[in-house]
């Protein structure tokens, strides 16, 4: 249990002085490349980069470009979006509301969902339930071995400070502002869909992230999202998962810029899109240079 809370979590930056017509040419360029890693250089000329994470332990995103590697070794602080819950009583609720919003039916299918995923069955049901939702709907039980664990791991080899974006206080107040009736109804959503369709969904996003291209992702992330749930949900989720969040992680990451080169890992839905990362740093005079990430 420890462990698939430990690494939900993870569950999405920086460049030169800007040449006005050089630096244009290049982001205009750049426009065009395809690549889930950046190397991005603040005004001042200092280099940090960017990694668009996928959160699963499959082995096709495994095996980091020795680039990524290298350049781990480079910088000051290790940034993912969330940092390490410690006090896990913010995940729980009364175990007792389940019976008023769930059949027989449903509460065994939670049971069989959790020995799927080695949950013990004594408290599953002390979980908030957007919290279930996010675990039952992996096609494979949650592991501590997902890539953005891989890539901390890396830096904490390297003796790199890592810290995250967001407290988990911060993080799940987000999921939070989902009502109970809005967190049930994703949780009867996900209860639904049977193994086959969740390994299709699954394949359909591991394709669009190993096309390297951010866009696409971050498009059938959302298809994959809006399949299952009503339009009103899915723009309360757009709205504070990922265009709030993204505003707030730019911010961030240009307070953490100043004195420090900074490897950020983070969701790569983050990066694509009008309120992407990617978009903001451009915005924001930064060069970005597309990197290899995997082999």
């Amino acid at each position: 249990m420890n462990l698939i809370l430990k690494n939900i979590l993870p569950f999405i930056l920086c460049v030169f002085y800007f040449f006005s017509i050089t630096n244009a040419f290049a982001l205009e360029k750049n426009e065009q490349k395809k690549s889930i890693f950046w190397q991005v250089i603040d005004l001042k000329g200092k280099k940090h980069y960017l990694f668009g994470t996928i959160h699963t332990d499959d082995n096709r995103v495994s095996n980091f470009n020795s680039v990524v590697l290298d350049k781990l070794k480079e910088i000051d602080i290790f940034v993912m979006e969330t940092d390490e819950i410690l006090d896990r009583s913010i995940l729980h609720i009364d175990s007792k509301i389940y019976d008023s919003y769930l059949t027989k039916q449903e509460l065994e299918k939670i049971y069989l969902l959790a020995d799927f995923h080695t949950m013990s069955r004594d408290n599953i049901l002390s979980m908030k339930p957007w919290l279930l939702a996010v675990i039952f709907d992996s096609p494979r039980p949650i592991t501590p071995f997902n890539q953005d664990n891989l890539l901390k791991s890396k830096a904490e080899d390297f003796l790199k400070i890592t810290q995250g974006l967001e407290s988990p206080k911060e993080h799940f107040k987000v999921l939070d502002s989902f009502t109970i009736d809005e967190q049930m109804t994703l949780l009867k959503a996900v209860l639904k869909k049977d193994l086959k369709q969740k390994e299709k969904n699954y394949e359909l996003l591991i394709k669009a992230y190993l096309s390297f291209d951010v866009e696409k992702i971050l498009d059938v992330d959302s298809r994959v999202t809006k399949s299952f749930i009503s339009q009103s949900i899915w723009e309360k989720i757009e709205l504070n998962l990922l265009v709030k969040r993204n505003k707030i992680f730019a911010q961030r990451i240009m307070e953490l810029i100043d004195g420090n080169r900074l490897f950020i890992a983070i969701g790569a839905s983050h990066l694509g899109g009008k309120t992407g990362l990617l978009k903001q740093f451009q915005d924001a005079g930064f060069l970005l240079n597309p990197m290899e990430a995997l082999d």
